[in-house]
């Protein structure tokens, strides 16, 4: 395998989504061998504990690293977890050429596409067969699925588990710090930046910017909570957009294994990939499941309603644990600001 298959290999990897734009990748190269490591100086955070946001981007990064080589002719050997007792070593990856199973890849295509849109109304239908084809894409990875709300009932209850998990982020002081940590004020409005949340990447109304940009101060945000801006909060970046949207679906995983969330990983990036090649907007949202999971330390007046959440997902989804919602449709036009990614060498030695 020559360096530019490898760079290219590493490109398709870093080209990813991860949870608030953290990039918790580390490559290194032995031979044709490549081991992925989660980064520690960019996971482990509070939403992270366990490393399950860590586990879900790196199950992503891997995927679109085996489409990208699967695309030039190239078959990955996984090994999962090589060293249990290294808890930041999530794969080992073995490439090798195989020119009879070099088939068309599409996905391929959609890796630089591939993008969250946050903004909404979205238009419909989220047609049968786009249904069936993103079933197909997360089945492909032995043990995932994907749940769609079905009935009346079943969209309400999503949409309300949901608006709970976001609600619970601006609520809670921890989760708070943490979520605001992540956006990078000081790259303005109207400028991308290369790791984190750039605000321009929000979707925040023009006239609620200010406001917005004030809650990061953790007393302003407890003032306005006793008003009740977490809820209204929560109504306005979960439930509307959802309701205004054509399409919800959930990832759901068959344990909580850390082998099981890196698998819920790839068949993510596999439904999101297809999602974009079928013309479709995506927003994830990871709160509802990876708080319901029971591993993250939230304050112990929250505690009760973490496990109202985890009680009403179950009910949803079960068999079974949901990990990510995505909300689908077909936007008027592409978002003209998305985040952006660190240079390839920032993710380790180059080959």
């Amino acid at each position: 395998m020559d360096r530019y298959t490898k760079t290219g290999i590493l490109c398709a990897g870093i080209a990813a989504p991860s949870a608030d734009n953290s990039q918790p990748w580390r490559f290194e190269w032995r031979g044709d061998d490549l081991d992925l490591r989660i980064d520690a100086s960019r996971s482990g955070h509070v939403s992270d504990t366990r490393y399950v946001l860590s586990d879900l981007a790196a199950g992503a990064c891997l995927e679109n690293m085996v489409i990208h080589a699967g695309s030039l002719g190239y078959v990955a050997d996984l090994q999962p977890f090589p060293q249990p007792d290294d808890e930041l070593w999530v794969a080992r990856i073995r490439w090798r050429r195989d020119r009879e199973r070099a088939l068309p890849e599409p996905l391929a295509a959609a890796i630089e596409q591939r993008h969250t849109d946050r903004r909404f109304p979205w238009r419909g239908p989220i047609t049968t067969a786009t249904q069936a084809r993103l079933d197909a894409q997360a089945r492909l990875i032995p043990g995932q699925r994907l749940w769609w709300p079905q009935t009346a009932r079943e969209r309400n209850a999503a949409r309300s588990v949901i608006r709970q998990a976001e609600t619970l982020r601006f609520k809670s002081p921890t989760l708070h710090a943490e979520l605001f940590s992540s956006i990078r004020f000081a790259a303005g409005w109207h400028t991308a930046c290369e790791e984190g949340l750039a605000p321009m990447t929000l979707a925040v109304e023009p006239p609620l910017r200010p406001a917005f940009q004030a809650m990061r101060r953790p007393a302003v945000m407890s003032v306005l909570n006793r008003l009740g801006a977490a809820s209204v909060l929560g109504w306005r970046s979960a439930w509307l957009p959802i309701r205004l949207s054509p399409g919800l679906c959930l990832l759901v995983i068959p344990s909580t294994a850390r082998s099981d969330v890196l698998a819920g990983g790839r068949a993510l990036q596999r439904v999101w990939l297809q999602a974009t090649l079928d013309g479709l907007s995506v927003q994830p949202y990871a709160a509802a499941g990876v708080l319901s999971l029971g591993f993250v330390p939230v304050e112990p007046a929250f505690q009760q309603t973490l496990s109202r959440l985890g009680s009403a997902l179950h009910d949803l989804c079960a068999p079974g644990y949901g990990l990510v919602f995505l909300r689908l449709g077909h936007a008027q036009s592409a978002p003209r600001d998305r985040s952006g990614r660190r240079a390839p060498g920032s993710f380790g030695a180059l080959p």
